[in-house]
């Protein structure tokens, strides 16, 4: 079966949420690990910054791989979990910019257009083509081959 286009779009927009994600990342990196060694219980774990990096990424690249190449729709379920998330950090970014308690610096402004891709990516998966890609909705007699029980 070929990837069906909604599936291609939710790819477009969650691997362009993830860059800019690491984009952000790269650009936060000294204020993050300044904001780390001055805690006095993670001042020496300056280990802590880059795994948790790395073990962000490995999540993130196996739900796009249960999503994309090895269809599940418990991956789907996750990713629309962590598209909740992100739609709570889009309403606190704007509600701070809002206020003024935040500029709209480019720290924002890419965590904002981050999370509204990775969002759009989660509404992708519940148009009918991916319904199918994902193998929900089927009935039993679509599993002609299935044992009956």
């Amino acid at each position: 079966m070929s990837k069906p286009p909604s599936i291609a779009r939710f790819e477009q927009f969650y691997w362009a949420s993830i860059i800019l994600g690491l984009i952000n990342t790269a650009l936060n990196w000294q204020t993050s690990q300044a904001v780390l060694a001055a805690s006095p219980m993670l001042a020496n774990a300056g280990w802590l910054l880059p795994t948790m990096q790395v073990i962000g990424l490995a999540i993130g690249i196996l739900l796009w791989f249960f999503i994309v190449r090895q269809p599940s729709v418990v991956a789907k379920w996750v990713q629309v979990v962590f598209a909740a998330f992100g739609v709570f950090g889009v309403l606190s970014a704007l509600f701070l910019v809002g206020t003024g308690r935040s500029p709209a610096g480019v720290q924002v402004i890419l965590g904002l257009l981050a999370n509204i891709l990775y969002i759009a990516a989660a509404v992708m998966l519940f148009r009918p083509d991916a319904k199918v890609w994902l193998g929900e909705g089927l009935d039993d007699d679509d599993y002609v081959d299935a044992p009956r029980v």
